[in-house]
């Protein structure tokens, strides 16, 4: 499971509103058994975050759609994570700055150079820590029974 958190470039982090349930794709890092994201300092998920810390958070990598045996006769090959825990926001400047160069690590491609973040911009930037209660992950791999159903056209907008 911290394998997939590692990897994976996107994650989805729900969250409890006013109105109801909230879900949002974010960028993040996995480092040292917690989740890292960055944000602006207001909007609705900080709003959310900022009344109650209870947060779930997913990542999935899906493959192929196959046909097999059992069931309906069509699967979907996938593995996922989902991980239960409360949202803190890290305030210290140089462990805010410090996970907001290495997110930019995990990003950026070690070829391309980038210019140092200024106070300024760590300053305007929050930084959401995860620390995880709970996680489950699920699989359904591919397997010798399946066979992998070519991908599909893509859909005319």
């Amino acid at each position: 499971m911290e394998l997939l958190l590692e990897r994976t470039p996107v994650g989805r982090l729900a969250v409890t509103t006013e109105d109801g349930p909230y879900i949002i794709a974010v960028n993040y890092l996995f480092f040292e058994g917690s989740i890292y994201f960055h944000s602006g300092l207001s909007g609705r998920k900080m709003e959310a975050l900022q009344a109650d810390s209870r947060v779930c958070f997913l990542v999935d990598e899906v493959g192929p759609q196959v046909l097999w045996e059992q069931g309906c006769g069509i699967s979907q090959v996938y593995k996922s994570v989902v991980c239960f825990g409360k949202a803190e926001f890290v305030e210290e400047p140089l462990e805010k700055r410090g996970m907001l160069e290495r997110m930019v690590q995990k990003y950026v491609p070690s070829r391309y150079s980038f210019s140092p973040m200024t106070d300024q911009n760590v300053k305007k930037t929050a930084v959401v820590r995860i620390v995880i209660e709970s996680m489950s992950g699920k699989e359904n791999v591919l397997s010798p029974s399946h066979t992998v159903l070519p991908d599909r056209p893509p859909e005319m907008g």
